[in-house]
């Protein structure tokens, strides 16, 4: 062993282990050690452990980037928000790391490294190497077996309980031709018999109803509206009602009676 690395490892050794810190400015007094070499530090990680976690270090193989606030560690995986055995300065460690002077808009980010169910994390903004944990991935609720409120639940009726519940899409418009020639499932509106045929009358298509021979009904063209009561009733259609003549208004007639009463004022004069 060389003189330069038994120097450092005496004096990461006889470094000071404090129980516990607060960490309230990141980047302040970093760790000035060998980031890889800290790993050696944590003697409860077994060897074989530890060389995996160097390897990958070096190579700078880490599992995701987290993002450090005041009350937890977010990333794709779950961590508990504790930070613990961190290196600072020239090998001193801190048992345990507080943030409890953060505010809620601080955020540093940091490596993580994991093999084993054993994570380091080292802060970008001063490489304290740290150790964090993982936790276990949230479980997704499952609805219960005998559920009556879920679609995954059996229908009343059905033989097969284990079948799986088949629902229709969606559609609009007249129904389209499938890939074999033959016509797509009836919509909900023809089944329930309240669609009539299956090209009704419709007030928003391209031409109105149909008229007395299949032409098209009374309606006007392109547009697919019918006037006031010209709505086809199958083989009768309803004439057009005309509109109702204009009803003058109250104004009107106060212009018209100034107007006759002027007139009449200056027939008089002239007689």
């Amino acid at each position: 062993m060389s003189l330069v690395a038994s120097l450092a490892l005496a004096a990461s050794v006889s470094a000071p282990t404090l129980p516990s810190c607060s960490w309230d400015r990141p980047g302040v007094n970093p760790f000035m050690g060998d980031v890889v070499a800290a790993v050696d530090r944590y003697k409860d990680i077994p060897e074989a452990v530890r060389n995996k976690l160097k390897a990958r270090m070096t190579a700078r193989s880490y599992d995701e980037m987290v993002s450090i606030k005041r009350d937890g560690i977010d990333g794709k995986q779950l961590y508990a928000s504790e930070i613990r055995d961190m290196h600072f300065g020239a090998g001193s460690v801190c048992g345990t790391v507080t943030r409890a002077k953060w505010t809620d808009k601080m955020e540093e980010r940091g490596l993580v490294y994991c093999e084993d169910g054993h994570c380091i994390l080292v802060p970008t903004v001063c490489r304290n190497v740290s150790r964090i944990t993982r936790l276990a991935p949230r479980k997704t609720a499952e609805a219960p077996a005998q559920a009556t409120n879920v679609a995954s639940s059996a229908r009343d009726g059905d033989d097969d309980a284990d079948s799986e519940l088949i629902s229709e899409a969606p559609g609009a418009g007249v129904p389209a031709l499938g890939a074999g020639g033959g016509q797509t499932p009836p919509s909900f509106t023809q089944m329930s018999g309240s669609g009539g045929s299956d090209a009704g009358p419709s007030l928003i298509g391209g031409g109105g109803g149909p008229g007395p021979s299949g032409g098209p009904g009374p309606g006007f063209p392109g547009t697919g509206l019918v006037p006031p009561g010209g709505i086809p009733d199958g083989d009768n259609p309803t004439p057009p009602v005309p509109p109702p003549n204009p009803v003058p208004e109250p104004g009107t007639w106060a212009l018209m009676a100034l107007g006759l009463s002027a007139m009449a004022w200056k027939r008089r004069r002239r007689a």
